[in-house]
């Protein structure tokens, strides 16, 4: 990956972390030594050593999300290096099974959608880019937040815009999110009174609300639309003033219905125009001075109801109240306050839970004044840890997993709520939806985390084009915008009494049940609509389109460093036929090229150097699995990059998967409330497993566990393949005198011992 400036800023930032930061075995020392104390104060000795073919399928499913593959659990197992732990959990924490496996962490908890229920498709999948993006890039923790509570500007330029736009025209709900999920304290309840369990008053919710009560998204309004409607009410002002004049300063019934001819007018003018607006929506934020009221109820004798409120925080240093984005900057700033006692507090327990199982402090998202770690001394020393490696998430949980604790057995017993655990290993977990998801591809796909261009590349087009349809209404001036419009609302004019006429026999033909004339009615309706929108098309779209590739191409021809001058040019005969009757206008513009804004973000050569590294890689899995003849090289590839295209990373799919999908079924989160997944086991979970398309899947011709099983000859030898793909263990004696007792007596097949692996205990369990 090419990383941008501020990429590589990270990386610069990182690297100085890292040679600053306290040795990680020193560190881990410390941990399993104040962990030690404890054991001995509570009468307790840690769990039994973790075995290799334990601890490497634990690795794989706490890092990078999946189980290893036969080929990685064979590297792992060949390894003699006494060191080959800490190598394996480097060579993790550096891949890309990483971010895509700690995308999946984060966007449960920041509700993280690519299509939100609320509109803004294009912000959504920016801002689920802007997360996989900080992590690969491992941006310090800080810095991340920093940068979504700040957020401001358009979603092409500034993808984190997305952690507000998840809570569009809900500042309150936000900056409750806010303080739960970066603060680890619940004040929902104050909103409507003061806290009943906490020190929290409904007078602190509202000032902390204040600060970010400006944040707004908006609808495309700038640019030449904020000058058509100055020209628009200025219009409408001379044409009053001249009827008034002429009839005496009184505006006349003749003159009051001329009036309402021209509103109606306006109506039909200001659909084509939101018809402008449509693509744009929830695409943009930014920040108003506006003053937060208390509620009309108010009843707290420190103010009085609907008095305007004063921005100020509710814990730690305080915070100058400033106007505008000062104001936000400054709150950003206070929340990732290394001063501020639960920002550092938080994130140490959160990821802490996240490998181990359990928080030191459960729950991680409820502190209190009062709220005391099951493990002081280690709370304490977590956090000036993670002070120490500036917020280096992978250096802190590289700490974490080269821990001796961590590499013991697991407690298999449930630690009853309310009781202290004293993490004598890590808890018994079963996997999240996502990893049985993505521990299915690790069956199919051998290089499961390998990138699928083509998913990606097709969400940054989405985002280019949008920014090209920005750009190229800034080019127009307001008055080609409305003369564009106005030729455009004649045809909104033309269709609304036909649409009205249209409508009212669809109610009649409804009651007499005709449905071959209502499909015929829907028809019209529909080519009535897309004839309108292609007006919008024609008069606006395509001319503003023109106009940005005309700029553009002036612009290059002076600047001969740029190439070839006219690669974005389109003629007007062109733009006509490339633009569909009406339909998507997000598609449409992508059929219109202007240089500089459909290039990808990678050049040619690297998108090619990709490519032919992909290609190079599933020709080295063929050989792996002894695949020599031409033709099986061939297909084997045409099959793999099918199943790559089909059988996605989950970080690689929506967020979340539609409704019906495995994902769902297994319990991934809505992504509508903070951590709101489910790894309970269900009938459908089960009915999935029986009756899908998993099981054929996973045992077609060219998967992963297929070609490992292949490359063994003797059924004995294959038999312990399946084991070590699906459980990263060879079996035991007597499940091979079991196995080979049931061959002989053929009552078994290989897809029966699949089927039975993969519904076991050990295989949906993190052991």
């Amino acid at each position: 990956m090419v990383l941008s400036a501020a990429g590589l800023a990270h990386a610069a930032q990182n690297e100085s972390a890292q040679a600053s930061k306290p040795e990680t075995a020193a560190a881990s020392r410390q941990i399993d030594a104040l962990l030690a104390a404890d054991w001995k104060k509570e009468k307790l000795t840690g769990n039994a050593p973790a075995k290799d073919e334990v601890l490497v399928r634990r690795l794989y499913l706490d890092i990078v999300g999946r189980i290893p593959t036969y080929r990685e659990t064979e590297e792992f197992f060949n390894d003699k290096s006494t060191d080959k732990r800490a190598k394996l959990i480097d060579k993790l924490l550096a891949s890309e099974g990483y971010a895509q496996h700690f995308f999946n962490f984060w966007a449960d908890i920041l509700r993280a959608q690519t299509r939100p229920q609320n509109g803004g498709g294009i912000s959504g999948v920016a801002y689920t880019n802007f997360i996989k993006d900080s992590l690969r890039a491992n941006k310090p923790y800080d810095q991340f937040v920093r940068e979504m509570v700040s957020a401001q500007g358009k979603a092409w330029e500034s993808g984190q815009i997305g952690y507000y736009m998840r809570d569009r025209n809900m500042p309150l709900d936000n900056m409750a999110a806010t303080v739960r999920v970066f603060l680890g304290t619940r004040i929902e309840c104050a909103q409507c009174h003061n806290h009943p369990f906490d020190k929290w008053t409904q007078m602190q919710f509202y000032q902390m609300a204040a600060f970010t009560y400006g944040v707004e998204s908006n609808d495309y309004s700038g640019g030449p639309m904020a000058g058509v409607n100055a020209l628009l009410r200025t219009r409408e002002k001379e044409m009053r003033e001249k009827k008034q004049a002429a009839n005496g300063g009184k505006i006349a019934a003749t003159v009051k219905g001329d009036m309402e001819a021209y509103r109606m007018t306006q109506r039909h003018l200001g659909e084509a125009l939101q018809r402008v607006r449509d693509p744009l929506r929830y695409t943009m934020l930014s920040f108003h001075d506006k003053k937060l009221q208390l509620p009309h109820d108010y009843k707290y004798p420190d103010a009085k109801p609907n008095e305007k409120v004063t921005a100020a925080t509710m814990m730690g240093q305080p915070v100058e109240a400033k106007s505008g984005t000062e104001g936000l900057d400054a709150y950003a700033a206070w929340v990732t306050s290394k001063e501020n006692p639960r920002f550092t507090n938080l994130v140490a327990n959160r990821l802490w839970k996240k490998v181990f199982g359990m928080g030191l402090i459960e729950p991680v998202d409820e502190l209190m004044d009062n709220t005391v770690a099951m493990n002081p001394d280690l709370m304490k020393y977590l956090e000036k840890y993670m002070l120490s490696v500036n917020y280096d998430m992978k250096a802190y949980l590289r700490t974490l997993f080269n821990t001796q604790t961590y590499q013991r057995s697991v407690l298999k017993e449930e630690v009853p709520a309310g009781i202290a655990y004293h993490f004598t290993g890590p808890v018994l977990r079963r996997m999240s939806a996502e990893q049985m998801w993505d521990s299915f591809v690790a069956l199919i796909n051998p290089t499961p985390d390998m990138p699928n261009l083509v998913t990606r590349e097709t969400d940054e087009k989405r985002i280019a084009v949008v920014h090209k349809l920005n750009d190229a209404l800034e080019s127009l001036a307001p008055e080609e915008m409305l003369k564009g419009a106005e030729v455009a609302a004649i045809k909104y004019a033309e269709q609304s009494s036909r649409l009205k006429e249209i409508q009212e026999q669809i109610v009649e033909v409804r009651k007499n049940n005709d449905k071959e004339k209502l499909k015929d009615l829907f028809k019209q309706s529909n080519e009535l609509q897309r004839t309108a929108l292609k007006s919008v098309n024609d008069n606006i779209f395509v001319p503003a389109v023109l106009k940005l590739a005309a700029n553009v191409n002036s612009k290059e021809k002076t600047d001969a460093a740029k190439g070839d001058a006219n690669a974005g040019a389109v003629a007007p005969a062109e733009a006509g036929s490339m633009m569909m009757m009406g339909g998507d206008v997000e598609a449409n513009m992508s059929k219109i090229p202007i240089a500089g804004y459909d290039k990808p973000k990678k050049s040619v050569e690297q998108i090619q150097a990709e490519l032919d590294e992909q290609r190079k890689q599933m020709l080295d899995e063929a050989a792996y699995f002894g695949l020599t003849e031409e033709k099986k090289i061939k297909n084997y590839v045409t099959a793999r990059q099918a199943t790559m295209r089909q059988w996605l990373r989950s970080a690689e799919m929506e967020s979340p998967a539609p409704r019906g999908h495995y994902l769902r079924e297994f319990g991934q989160s809505d992504r509508e409330m903070i951590e709101n997944s489910n790894s309970d086991a269900s009938v459908p979970q089960a009915l999935a497993l029986m009756n899908s398309e998993l099981l054929p899947q996973i045992m077609s011709t060219y998967s992963a566990l297929t070609l490992s099983l292949n490359k063994k000859t003797y059924p004995d030898e294959k038999f312990e393949a399946a084991y070590v793909t699906l459980l990263s263990r060879k079996p035991t004696e007597n499940e091979k005198h079991v196995w080979l007792e049931a061959l002989d007596k053929g009552v078994s097949t290989m897809d029966d011992l699949i089927f039975a692996l993969m519904n076991t205990q050990q295989f949906i369990f993190i052991q």
